[in-house]
Protein backbone atom coordinates (compact mmCIF):
# COMPACT_ATOMS: atom_id res chain seq x y z
CA UNK A 1 0.00 0.00 0.00
CA UNK A 2 1.78 3.19 -1.12
CA UNK A 3 1.77 6.29 1.71
CA UNK A 4 -1.38 8.23 2.03
CA UNK A 5 -1.26 11.26 0.80
CA UNK A 6 -3.67 14.69 1.61
CA UNK A 7 -3.94 17.95 0.71
CA UNK A 8 -4.47 21.06 1.82
CA UNK A 9 -5.83 22.77 -1.54
CA UNK A 10 -4.88 26.33 -0.61
CA UNK A 11 -2.34 28.09 1.17
CA UNK A 12 -2.95 31.33 2.90
CA UNK A 13 0.16 34.03 2.59
CA UNK A 14 0.79 37.36 4.20
CA UNK A 15 3.38 40.17 3.40
CA UNK A 16 4.37 43.39 4.11
CA UNK A 17 5.29 46.03 1.70
CA UNK A 18 8.78 45.17 2.05
CA UNK A 19 9.25 41.82 1.50
CA UNK A 20 7.95 39.77 -1.64
CA UNK A 21 5.70 36.72 -1.05
CA UNK A 22 7.93 33.26 -1.34
CA UNK A 23 5.55 30.87 -3.03
CA UNK A 24 4.64 27.10 -2.34
CA UNK A 25 3.48 24.16 -3.89
CA UNK A 26 0.55 22.16 -2.69
CA UNK A 27 1.34 20.73 0.74
CA UNK A 28 1.72 16.82 0.48
CA UNK A 29 1.38 14.59 3.73
CA UNK A 30 2.19 10.97 4.36
CA UNK A 31 1.48 7.94 6.56
CA UNK A 32 4.35 7.41 9.18
CA UNK A 33 3.06 6.50 12.72
CA UNK A 34 1.30 7.37 15.45
CA UNK A 35 2.63 10.71 17.50
CA UNK A 36 5.30 11.82 15.46
CA UNK A 37 7.19 14.72 16.99
CA UNK A 38 10.94 14.89 15.43
CA UNK A 39 12.18 14.81 11.79
CA UNK A 40 15.59 14.81 10.09
CA UNK A 41 16.69 14.98 6.67
CA UNK A 42 19.49 13.30 4.89
CA UNK A 43 20.24 11.10 1.91
CA UNK A 44 19.84 7.95 3.88
CA UNK A 45 19.95 5.54 1.60
CA UNK A 46 23.14 7.21 0.20
CA UNK A 47 21.14 7.34 -3.65
CA UNK A 48 21.53 10.90 -3.76
CA UNK A 49 18.37 13.06 -2.79
CA UNK A 50 16.98 13.70 0.75
CA UNK A 51 14.86 11.45 2.67
CA UNK A 52 13.12 11.76 5.54
CA UNK A 53 13.17 10.40 9.22
CA UNK A 54 10.41 11.08 11.83
CA UNK A 55 10.08 9.88 15.53
CA UNK A 56 6.94 8.11 16.83
CA UNK A 57 6.44 8.83 20.23
CA UNK A 58 3.05 6.00 20.01
CA UNK A 59 4.71 3.29 18.57
CA UNK A 60 8.51 4.31 19.88
CA UNK A 61 9.90 3.54 15.88
CA UNK A 62 11.51 5.87 13.35
CA UNK A 63 9.89 5.68 10.10
CA UNK A 64 11.98 6.31 7.12
CA UNK A 65 10.57 8.25 4.19
CA UNK A 66 12.65 7.46 0.79
CA UNK A 67 12.75 9.99 -1.86
CA UNK A 68 11.94 9.17 -5.22
CA UNK A 69 13.93 11.26 -6.84
CA UNK A 70 11.60 14.34 -7.50
CA UNK A 71 10.55 15.21 -4.42
CA UNK A 72 7.65 12.65 -3.42
CA UNK A 73 8.11 9.80 -0.91
CA UNK A 74 6.91 6.67 -2.01
CA UNK A 75 7.98 4.34 0.25
CA UNK A 76 7.87 4.31 4.19
CA UNK A 77 9.58 2.03 6.44
CA UNK A 78 9.77 1.81 10.17
CA UNK A 79 12.31 0.58 12.15
CA UNK A 80 12.03 0.05 15.95
CA UNK A 81 14.01 2.16 18.23
CA UNK A 82 13.54 2.90 21.86
CA UNK A 83 10.49 3.48 24.03
CA UNK A 84 8.64 7.13 23.32
CA UNK A 85 11.88 8.80 21.10
CA UNK A 86 10.80 12.62 21.12
CA UNK A 87 12.95 13.27 18.41
CA UNK A 88 15.41 12.22 16.06
CA UNK A 89 18.98 13.46 14.75
CA UNK A 90 22.06 11.60 13.35
CA UNK A 91 25.28 11.84 11.35
CA UNK A 92 27.57 9.56 9.83
CA UNK A 93 28.60 7.84 13.45
CA UNK A 94 31.20 5.44 12.25
CA UNK A 95 32.80 6.91 8.90
CA UNK A 96 31.62 4.12 6.89
CA UNK A 97 29.62 7.00 4.32
CA UNK A 98 26.24 6.82 5.99
CA UNK A 99 23.71 8.37 8.02
CA UNK A 100 23.06 6.43 11.52
CA UNK A 101 20.53 7.80 13.72
CA UNK A 102 20.11 8.72 17.17
CA UNK A 103 16.87 9.33 19.48
CA UNK A 104 16.28 10.46 22.80
CA UNK A 105 13.59 7.91 24.70
CA UNK A 106 11.44 9.39 27.13
CA UNK A 107 9.97 6.55 28.97
CA UNK A 108 12.70 4.38 27.91
CA UNK A 109 15.41 6.09 30.02
CA UNK A 110 17.84 5.29 27.02
CA UNK A 111 19.67 6.56 24.58
CA UNK A 112 19.72 4.51 21.57
CA UNK A 113 21.92 4.46 18.29
CA UNK A 114 20.44 2.89 14.78
CA UNK A 115 23.40 2.18 12.80
CA UNK A 116 22.70 2.40 8.46
CA UNK A 117 23.50 -0.77 6.94
CA UNK A 118 24.35 1.95 3.50
CA UNK A 119 21.37 1.02 1.62
CA UNK A 120 19.33 3.06 4.67
CA UNK A 121 18.15 -0.46 6.79
CA UNK A 122 18.80 0.46 10.32
CA UNK A 123 19.19 -2.04 13.70
CA UNK A 124 19.72 -0.74 17.14
CA UNK A 125 23.36 -0.33 17.78
CA UNK A 126 23.54 0.53 21.30
CA UNK A 127 21.17 2.57 24.13
CA UNK A 128 23.00 4.57 27.03
CA UNK A 129 21.29 5.12 30.04
CA UNK A 130 19.93 8.90 30.09
CA UNK A 131 17.33 9.14 32.84
CA UNK A 132 13.97 11.23 30.79
CA UNK A 133 15.73 12.54 27.86
CA UNK A 134 14.26 14.83 26.57
CA UNK A 135 16.41 16.45 23.50
CA UNK A 136 19.21 15.60 21.98
CA UNK A 137 21.00 16.94 19.00
CA UNK A 138 24.04 15.66 16.88
CA UNK A 139 27.59 18.26 16.71
CA UNK A 140 31.05 17.33 16.87
CA UNK A 141 31.45 19.41 20.29
CA UNK A 142 35.20 18.61 21.64
CA UNK A 143 36.27 19.12 17.70
CA UNK A 144 37.89 15.70 17.28
CA UNK A 145 35.94 14.93 13.48
CA UNK A 146 33.47 13.04 15.91
CA UNK A 147 30.03 13.22 15.37
CA UNK A 148 29.13 12.84 19.22
CA UNK A 149 25.48 13.18 20.95
CA UNK A 150 24.42 15.74 23.20
CA UNK A 151 21.49 15.12 25.42
CA UNK A 152 19.57 17.06 27.84
CA UNK A 153 17.76 14.64 30.24
CA UNK A 154 16.53 14.60 34.43
CA UNK A 155 18.32 14.39 37.76
CA UNK A 156 16.96 11.05 38.44
CA UNK A 157 18.85 11.56 41.98
CA UNK A 158 16.63 14.95 42.52
CA UNK A 159 12.65 14.45 44.20
CA UNK A 160 11.08 14.87 42.63
CA UNK A 161 12.94 14.96 39.26
CA UNK A 162 10.39 16.94 37.30
CA UNK A 163 10.53 19.96 39.38
CA UNK A 164 14.37 20.28 39.98
CA UNK A 165 16.86 21.37 37.70
CA UNK A 166 18.47 19.17 35.01
CA UNK A 167 21.25 17.94 33.09
CA UNK A 168 23.33 18.02 30.20
CA UNK A 169 25.22 15.20 29.08
CA UNK A 170 27.33 14.96 26.10
CA UNK A 171 27.81 11.55 24.68
CA UNK A 172 31.43 11.50 22.70
CA UNK A 173 32.09 9.59 19.81
CA UNK A 174 35.38 7.34 19.47
CA UNK A 175 35.35 7.28 15.68
CA UNK A 176 33.65 3.90 15.27
CA UNK A 177 30.11 4.72 16.73
CA UNK A 178 30.50 3.76 19.94
CA UNK A 179 30.27 6.52 22.81
CA UNK A 180 31.02 7.39 26.17
CA UNK A 181 29.28 10.12 28.66
CA UNK A 182 31.48 13.07 29.40
CA UNK A 183 30.62 15.26 32.56
CA UNK A 184 27.09 15.92 32.90
CA UNK A 185 26.23 19.88 33.45
CA UNK A 186 23.37 21.80 36.04
CA UNK A 187 20.70 23.24 33.62
CA UNK A 188 17.53 24.39 34.39
CA UNK A 189 14.53 22.67 34.65
CA UNK A 190 12.22 20.27 32.29
CA UNK A 191 15.02 21.16 29.22
CA UNK A 192 12.99 21.46 25.83
CA UNK A 193 15.53 22.31 23.43
CA UNK A 194 19.40 22.66 22.85
CA UNK A 195 21.91 24.22 20.01
CA UNK A 196 25.54 24.51 20.22
CA UNK A 197 28.10 26.96 18.60
CA UNK A 198 31.19 28.86 19.23
CA UNK A 199 29.66 32.12 20.56
CA UNK A 200 32.69 33.85 22.00
CA UNK A 201 34.94 33.50 18.96
CA UNK A 202 37.39 31.25 21.08
CA UNK A 203 37.21 28.42 18.89
CA UNK A 204 35.76 26.14 21.37
CA UNK A 205 32.11 25.38 21.33
CA UNK A 206 29.48 26.40 23.90
CA UNK A 207 25.73 25.25 24.63
CA UNK A 208 22.49 26.98 24.72
CA UNK A 209 19.83 25.16 26.16
CA UNK A 210 15.97 26.15 26.76
CA UNK A 211 13.84 24.92 30.11
CA UNK A 212 10.41 25.16 30.12
CA UNK A 213 9.53 25.03 33.52
CA UNK A 214 12.04 27.57 35.07
CA UNK A 215 11.62 29.99 32.51
CA UNK A 216 15.42 29.99 31.67
CA UNK A 217 18.38 29.66 28.64
CA UNK A 218 21.09 27.77 30.06
CA UNK A 219 24.10 28.75 28.61
CA UNK A 220 27.35 26.88 29.09
CA UNK A 221 30.07 27.95 27.96
CA UNK A 222 33.37 25.72 26.66
CA UNK A 223 36.57 25.67 28.14
CA UNK A 224 38.41 23.41 26.51
CA UNK A 225 38.97 19.42 26.99
CA UNK A 226 35.90 18.78 27.33
CA UNK A 227 34.59 21.02 30.13
CA UNK A 228 32.18 23.42 30.27
CA UNK A 229 31.84 26.32 33.05
CA UNK A 230 28.82 26.50 35.04
CA UNK A 231 25.24 27.55 33.40
CA UNK A 232 24.90 31.37 32.68
CA UNK A 233 21.04 31.85 33.21
CA UNK A 234 19.03 34.15 30.78
CA UNK A 235 15.67 34.33 32.44
CA UNK A 236 12.36 34.62 30.29
CA UNK A 237 8.80 35.58 31.38
CA UNK A 238 7.02 32.80 29.81
CA UNK A 239 8.40 28.83 28.97
CA UNK A 240 10.58 28.66 26.22
CA UNK A 241 10.46 25.62 23.76
CA UNK A 242 12.80 25.91 21.39
CA UNK A 243 16.43 27.48 20.57
CA UNK A 244 18.45 27.99 17.00
CA UNK A 245 21.80 29.63 16.83
CA UNK A 246 22.43 31.21 13.71
CA UNK A 247 24.60 34.93 12.61
CA UNK A 248 21.13 36.66 11.80
CA UNK A 249 22.56 39.94 11.33
CA UNK A 250 26.07 39.38 9.45
CA UNK A 251 28.42 40.62 12.05
CA UNK A 252 29.71 36.97 12.01
CA UNK A 253 29.03 35.85 15.54
CA UNK A 254 25.69 33.50 16.11
CA UNK A 255 22.83 34.88 17.71
CA UNK A 256 19.66 33.26 19.17
CA UNK A 257 16.12 32.71 18.63
CA UNK A 258 13.72 31.51 21.38
CA UNK A 259 10.15 30.71 20.40
CA UNK A 260 8.17 30.69 23.61
CA UNK A 261 4.92 28.48 24.16
CA UNK A 262 3.24 29.68 27.10
CA UNK A 263 3.21 33.43 25.89
CA UNK A 264 3.19 32.84 22.12
CA UNK A 265 6.50 34.57 21.04
CA UNK A 266 9.52 34.05 18.51
CA UNK A 267 11.95 36.31 20.50
CA UNK A 268 15.35 37.08 18.77
CA UNK A 269 18.61 37.89 20.78
CA UNK A 270 21.74 39.66 19.24
CA UNK A 271 25.10 38.52 20.61
CA UNK A 272 27.96 40.92 20.93
CA UNK A 273 30.30 38.96 19.86
CA UNK A 274 31.22 37.95 23.56
CA UNK A 275 28.27 35.60 24.11
CA UNK A 276 26.29 38.06 25.92
CA UNK A 277 22.75 38.57 24.30
CA UNK A 278 20.32 41.35 24.33
CA UNK A 279 16.69 40.86 23.45
CA UNK A 280 16.28 42.37 19.80
CA UNK A 281 12.47 42.09 18.99
CA UNK A 282 10.21 40.18 19.84
CA UNK A 283 6.94 38.73 17.34
CA UNK A 284 3.97 37.18 18.09
CA UNK A 285 3.36 33.96 17.04
CA UNK A 286 0.24 31.34 16.77
CA UNK A 287 -0.98 29.10 19.21
CA UNK A 288 1.41 26.88 21.28
CA UNK A 289 4.36 27.22 19.07
CA UNK A 290 6.67 24.52 19.23
CA UNK A 291 9.86 23.95 16.63
CA UNK A 292 11.69 26.52 14.25
CA UNK A 293 14.37 26.20 12.27
CA UNK A 294 16.36 28.72 9.94
CA UNK A 295 17.54 28.91 6.87
CA UNK A 296 17.96 31.22 3.85
CA UNK A 297 14.68 30.63 2.26
CA UNK A 298 14.75 33.22 -0.25
CA UNK A 299 18.49 32.91 -1.06
CA UNK A 300 19.30 36.54 -0.42
CA UNK A 301 22.44 35.55 1.52
CA UNK A 302 20.86 35.93 5.05
CA UNK A 303 18.87 33.83 7.82
CA UNK A 304 14.97 33.23 7.54
CA UNK A 305 12.95 31.65 10.31
CA UNK A 306 10.35 29.38 10.43
CA UNK A 307 8.26 28.52 13.28
CA UNK A 308 5.65 25.83 13.37
CA UNK A 309 2.76 25.59 16.01
CA UNK A 310 1.21 22.48 17.00
CA UNK A 311 -2.04 24.47 18.12
CA UNK A 312 -2.55 25.88 14.72
CA UNK A 313 -3.14 25.33 11.53
CA UNK A 314 -0.95 28.67 10.82
CA UNK A 315 2.74 28.27 10.53
CA UNK A 316 4.74 31.43 10.24
CA UNK A 317 7.84 32.46 8.11
CA UNK A 318 9.82 34.95 9.35
CA UNK A 319 11.94 36.50 6.39
CA UNK A 320 15.05 38.33 7.42
CA UNK A 321 16.16 42.12 6.00
CA UNK A 322 20.00 41.34 6.15
CA UNK A 323 20.16 43.31 9.54
CA UNK A 324 18.88 40.54 12.10
CA UNK A 325 15.36 42.39 11.69
CA UNK A 326 12.03 40.03 10.94
CA UNK A 327 8.89 42.20 10.41
CA UNK A 328 5.69 40.36 9.74
CA UNK A 329 5.61 36.89 9.00
CA UNK A 330 4.27 35.13 5.68
CA UNK A 331 1.57 32.77 7.07
CA UNK A 332 1.22 29.02 5.65
CA UNK A 333 -1.29 26.44 5.77
CA UNK A 334 0.18 23.43 7.58
CA UNK A 335 -2.58 20.96 9.37
CA UNK A 336 -2.00 18.31 11.30
CA UNK A 337 -0.01 19.83 14.42
CA UNK A 338 3.18 20.68 12.97
CA UNK A 339 5.65 19.70 15.68
CA UNK A 340 9.87 19.63 14.73
CA UNK A 341 10.18 21.18 11.35
CA UNK A 342 13.14 22.00 9.33
CA UNK A 343 14.54 23.62 5.74
CA UNK A 344 15.90 20.95 3.38
CA UNK A 345 15.89 21.19 -0.33
CA UNK A 346 14.11 17.74 -1.09
CA UNK A 347 13.87 18.37 -4.87
CA UNK A 348 17.18 19.61 -6.12
CA UNK A 349 16.20 23.27 -7.34
CA UNK A 350 18.43 24.89 -5.27
CA UNK A 351 15.24 26.56 -3.16
CA UNK A 352 14.42 25.42 0.33
CA UNK A 353 11.42 24.07 1.19
CA UNK A 354 10.11 23.06 4.46
CA UNK A 355 9.29 19.65 5.63
CA UNK A 356 7.85 18.71 9.95
CA UNK A 357 6.89 15.90 11.77
CA UNK A 358 2.98 15.87 12.48
CA UNK A 359 1.68 14.99 16.16
CA UNK A 360 -2.34 15.27 15.73
CA UNK A 361 -2.90 13.10 12.75
CA UNK A 362 -2.26 9.51 12.81
CA UNK A 363 -2.56 9.04 9.42
CA UNK A 364 -0.39 12.33 8.16
CA UNK A 365 2.61 12.18 10.01
CA UNK A 366 5.09 13.84 7.53
CA UNK A 367 4.45 17.48 5.91
CA UNK A 368 6.42 18.28 2.94
CA UNK A 369 6.02 22.12 1.54
CA UNK A 370 8.20 22.89 -1.57
CA UNK A 371 8.80 25.85 -2.52
CA UNK A 372 7.85 26.91 -6.23
CA UNK A 373 5.20 27.72 -8.13
CA UNK A 374 2.94 24.91 -9.86
CA UNK A 375 3.31 25.14 -13.69
CA UNK A 376 2.39 22.46 -16.48
CA UNK A 377 0.02 19.95 -17.79
CA UNK A 378 -4.04 20.02 -16.54
CA UNK A 379 -5.08 16.81 -17.15
CA UNK A 380 -8.53 17.52 -16.45
CA UNK A 381 -8.79 21.55 -17.46
CA UNK A 382 -9.61 21.71 -13.81
CA UNK A 383 -6.89 25.40 -13.49
CA UNK A 384 -4.90 22.94 -11.05
CA UNK A 385 -1.14 21.96 -12.37
CA UNK A 386 -1.19 18.12 -12.47
CA UNK A 387 2.16 18.10 -10.21
CA UNK A 388 0.41 20.15 -7.59
CA UNK A 389 -3.63 18.74 -7.56
CA UNK A 390 -4.30 16.25 -4.94
CA UNK A 391 -5.51 13.69 -4.10
CA UNK A 392 -2.73 11.61 -6.04
CA UNK A 393 -2.70 8.59 -4.22
CA UNK A 394 0.05 6.88 -5.99
CA UNK A 395 2.11 9.85 -5.72
CA UNK A 396 2.83 9.71 -10.05
CA UNK A 397 2.23 13.20 -10.64
CA UNK A 398 -1.23 13.02 -11.79
CA UNK A 399 -4.39 13.33 -9.69
CA UNK A 400 -6.12 10.51 -8.77
CA UNK A 401 -9.25 11.18 -11.49
CA UNK A 402 -7.20 11.23 -14.15
CA UNK A 403 -5.47 8.19 -13.39
CA UNK A 404 -8.67 6.31 -13.67
CA UNK A 405 -10.20 8.53 -16.77
CA UNK A 406 -6.94 7.60 -18.51
CA UNK A 407 -7.30 3.89 -17.82
CA UNK A 408 -3.45 3.92 -16.02
CA UNK A 409 -5.36 3.11 -12.91
CA UNK A 410 -9.14 0.42 -12.21
CA UNK A 411 -11.74 1.88 -9.51
CA UNK A 412 -13.33 -1.10 -9.43
CA UNK A 413 -15.55 -0.16 -6.44
CA UNK A 414 -16.33 3.38 -7.84
CA UNK A 415 -15.03 5.21 -5.25
CA UNK A 416 -12.92 7.51 -6.85
CA UNK A 417 -9.40 6.57 -5.28
CA UNK A 418 -7.27 4.34 -7.46
CA UNK A 419 -7.27 0.39 -6.50
CA UNK A 420 -3.84 0.51 -5.92
CA UNK A 421 -4.21 2.80 -2.68
CA UNK A 422 -6.64 0.84 -1.47
CA UNK A 423 -6.25 -1.94 1.30
CA UNK A 424 -6.11 -5.43 -0.30
CA UNK A 425 -5.13 -7.31 2.23
CA UNK A 426 -5.11 -10.68 0.19
CA UNK A 427 -3.13 -9.13 -2.58
CA UNK A 428 -5.81 -10.01 -5.72
CA UNK A 429 -5.58 -6.99 -6.83
CA UNK A 430 -9.17 -5.64 -6.18
CA UNK A 431 -9.81 -3.33 -2.70
CA UNK A 432 -11.19 -5.52 0.40
CA UNK A 433 -14.43 -3.54 -0.05
CA UNK A 434 -14.89 -4.38 -3.25
CA UNK A 435 -14.45 -8.39 -2.53
CA UNK A 436 -16.60 -8.23 -0.12
CA UNK A 437 -19.46 -6.30 -2.03
CA UNK A 438 -19.19 -8.63 -4.81
CA UNK A 439 -19.25 -11.88 -3.11
CA UNK A 440 -15.32 -12.75 -3.70
CA UNK A 441 -14.38 -12.84 -0.16
CA UNK A 442 -17.12 -12.96 2.81
CA UNK A 443 -17.17 -10.80 6.11
CA UNK A 444 -18.91 -13.47 8.67
CA UNK A 445 -18.13 -10.77 11.66
CA UNK A 446 -18.83 -7.61 9.84
CA UNK A 447 -15.75 -5.91 10.43
CA UNK A 448 -14.69 -4.99 7.01
CA UNK A 449 -11.99 -7.11 6.35
CA UNK A 450 -11.95 -10.37 4.49
CA UNK A 451 -12.31 -13.48 6.38
CA UNK A 452 -9.64 -14.92 4.08
CA UNK A 453 -7.21 -12.04 5.93
CA UNK A 454 -8.78 -12.50 9.17
CA UNK A 455 -7.86 -16.23 8.97
CA UNK A 456 -4.48 -15.54 9.18
CA UNK A 457 -5.44 -13.34 13.07
CA UNK A 458 -8.42 -14.51 14.75
CA UNK A 459 -8.09 -18.31 13.61
CA UNK A 460 -10.18 -21.20 12.52
CA UNK A 461 -9.62 -23.58 15.55
CA UNK A 462 -11.89 -26.47 13.96
CA UNK A 463 -10.66 -26.12 10.81
CA UNK A 464 -14.12 -25.59 9.21
CA UNK A 465 -13.53 -22.38 7.09
CA UNK A 466 -15.14 -20.16 9.34
CA UNK A 467 -13.75 -17.44 11.40
CA UNK A 468 -13.74 -18.85 15.05
CA UNK A 469 -15.67 -15.15 15.71
CA UNK A 470 -18.22 -16.18 13.57
CA UNK A 471 -19.07 -19.65 14.67
CA UNK A 472 -21.59 -20.47 17.04
CA UNK A 473 -20.85 -19.44 20.62
CA UNK A 474 -23.88 -20.86 23.24
CA UNK A 475 -22.12 -19.42 26.22
CA UNK A 476 -21.27 -16.32 24.78
CA UNK A 477 -17.10 -16.93 25.99
CA UNK A 478 -15.42 -16.36 22.77
CA UNK A 479 -14.40 -19.60 22.22
CA UNK A 480 -16.10 -22.05 19.51
CA UNK A 481 -18.81 -24.51 20.42
CA UNK A 482 -17.21 -26.86 18.33
CA UNK A 483 -13.93 -26.16 20.44
CA UNK A 484 -14.90 -26.79 23.58
CA UNK A 485 -16.54 -29.39 25.51
CA UNK A 486 -19.18 -26.99 28.00
CA UNK A 487 -20.88 -30.10 29.72
CA UNK A 488 -17.52 -32.08 30.44
CA UNK A 489 -17.75 -30.94 33.99
CA UNK A 490 -15.84 -33.59 35.53
CA UNK A 491 -12.70 -33.07 32.68
CA UNK A 492 -12.80 -36.89 31.68
CA UNK A 493 -12.99 -35.54 28.12
CA UNK A 494 -16.53 -36.95 27.63
CA UNK A 495 -20.09 -36.08 28.40
CA UNK A 496 -21.78 -38.40 30.54
CA UNK A 497 -24.28 -39.41 33.52
CA UNK A 498 -21.65 -37.67 35.92
CA UNK A 499 -22.06 -34.50 34.04
CA UNK A 500 -25.76 -34.43 33.76
CA UNK A 501 -25.91 -35.57 37.54
CA UNK A 502 -23.81 -32.27 38.18
CA UNK A 503 -25.84 -30.11 36.05
CA UNK A 504 -29.04 -31.33 37.67
CA UNK A 505 -27.45 -30.80 41.06
CA UNK A 506 -27.61 -27.07 40.45
CA UNK A 507 -31.21 -26.81 38.87
CA UNK A 508 -32.59 -23.32 39.56
CA UNK A 509 -29.49 -22.39 41.20
CA UNK A 510 -28.58 -18.75 40.48
CA UNK A 511 -24.86 -17.25 41.11
CA UNK A 512 -24.49 -14.75 43.78
CA UNK A 513 -24.78 -11.09 42.26
CA UNK A 514 -21.57 -9.64 40.48
CA UNK A 515 -19.89 -12.53 40.54
CA UNK A 516 -18.96 -15.05 37.45
CA UNK A 517 -21.58 -17.44 35.63
CA UNK A 518 -21.69 -20.85 37.44
CA UNK A 519 -19.69 -23.16 34.41
CA UNK A 520 -23.16 -25.16 34.56
CA UNK A 521 -25.11 -22.53 33.35
CA UNK A 522 -23.95 -23.28 29.51
CA UNK A 523 -26.27 -20.23 27.61
CA UNK A 524 -25.31 -17.74 30.48
CA UNK A 525 -28.62 -17.00 31.67
CA UNK A 526 -27.88 -16.73 35.29
CA UNK A 527 -30.07 -19.92 35.83
CA UNK A 528 -29.90 -23.72 35.58
CA UNK A 529 -32.83 -24.76 33.76
CA UNK A 530 -34.16 -27.07 31.01
CA UNK A 531 -32.51 -25.06 28.38
CA UNK A 532 -29.05 -26.17 29.72
CA UNK A 533 -30.25 -29.71 30.12
CA UNK A 534 -30.61 -29.83 26.20
CA UNK A 535 -27.62 -28.18 25.38
CA UNK A 536 -25.51 -31.15 27.47
CA UNK A 537 -27.79 -33.70 25.89
CA UNK A 538 -26.11 -32.31 22.59
CA UNK A 539 -23.18 -32.44 23.67
CA UNK A 540 -23.58 -36.06 25.07
CA UNK A 541 -20.69 -38.39 24.38
CA UNK A 542 -17.04 -37.85 23.60
CA UNK A 543 -15.55 -34.36 23.73
CA UNK A 544 -14.65 -32.73 20.13
CA UNK A 545 -11.04 -33.38 18.73
CA UNK A 546 -10.91 -29.98 18.07
CA UNK A 547 -11.52 -29.40 21.88
CA UNK A 548 -9.24 -26.27 22.94
CA UNK A 549 -6.82 -26.82 26.08
CA UNK A 550 -7.72 -24.78 29.17
CA UNK A 551 -4.94 -22.48 28.95
CA UNK A 552 -5.72 -19.34 30.44
CA UNK A 553 -3.07 -16.21 29.62
CA UNK A 554 -2.89 -12.18 29.94
CA UNK A 555 -4.74 -10.91 27.62
CA UNK A 556 -4.76 -6.72 26.58
CA UNK A 557 -8.10 -5.28 25.34
CA UNK A 558 -7.16 -1.84 24.46
CA UNK A 559 -4.92 0.27 25.96
CA UNK A 560 -5.27 -0.56 29.59
CA UNK A 561 -7.80 -3.54 30.20
CA UNK A 562 -6.55 -6.85 30.88
CA UNK A 563 -8.16 -9.92 31.26
CA UNK A 564 -6.82 -13.75 31.15
CA UNK A 565 -8.41 -15.54 28.65
CA UNK A 566 -7.65 -18.73 26.15
CA UNK A 567 -6.04 -17.61 23.90
CA UNK A 568 -8.31 -17.94 20.98
CA UNK A 569 -10.94 -15.74 22.72
CA UNK A 570 -8.29 -13.45 22.99
CA UNK A 571 -8.12 -12.78 19.68
CA UNK A 572 -11.91 -13.21 18.91
CA UNK A 573 -11.91 -10.28 21.30
CA UNK A 574 -9.32 -8.37 19.20
CA UNK A 575 -6.65 -8.32 21.89
CA UNK A 576 -3.11 -8.92 22.22
CA UNK A 577 -2.41 -12.59 23.92
CA UNK A 578 0.29 -11.98 26.33
CA UNK A 579 1.77 -15.87 26.69
CA UNK A 580 0.06 -18.94 28.19
CA UNK A 581 -0.33 -18.75 32.21
CA UNK A 582 0.77 -15.22 31.97
CA UNK A 583 -0.97 -12.92 34.73
CA UNK A 584 -2.41 -9.55 34.61
CA UNK A 585 -0.65 -8.60 37.52
CA UNK A 586 3.21 -8.85 35.71
CA UNK A 587 1.37 -7.00 32.35
CA UNK A 588 1.33 -3.38 31.73
CA UNK A 589 -1.01 -3.00 28.73
CA UNK A 590 -0.48 1.19 28.40
CA UNK A 591 2.93 0.21 27.47
CA UNK A 592 3.50 1.21 23.68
Amino acid sequence: MLGSIFSAYFILTIATAFFAVIPFETIRQYSTSVDSTGIVSADIDGDGDIDLVISNRGTSTVSVLYNDGTGFFQTAINYQTGIVPRYVDGADFDHDGDFDLCTPDYDGETTTVLMNDGLGTFTIHAQYDTFVPSFLWVDDLDQDGHADILVTHWDEIADPPSQNSALFTPLFNDGNGNFSKGDSSWIGKQPRGGASADLNGDGIKDVVIVNYLSKTVSMLMGLGKRQWSDEIVIQLSGQPRYVILHDFDADLDADMAVIDKEENHFLVFHNDGNANFALEDTHATSNHPHSMDGGDVDNDGDIDVVVTHVGSSQQLLFLNDGTGQFASPQVLIMTGGPAEVQFTDVNEDNLLDIVSANVNWEDRGASVLRQGICEGEDCNDNGISDYCELPDCNMNALPDDCDITSGFSTDANSNGIPDECELDCNGNGFPDSYDISSGLSGDCNLNGVPDDCDWIVLGDCDNDGLLDGCEIDDNNDYIPDDCQCMADFTGDGTVKIHDLLQLISFWGELPPPHSDPLPHDLNQDREINIHDLLLLVGDWGDCPDATLPQIEGACCLGSAMCGELLETACHVRGGLYMGDNTSCQNIDCTLP
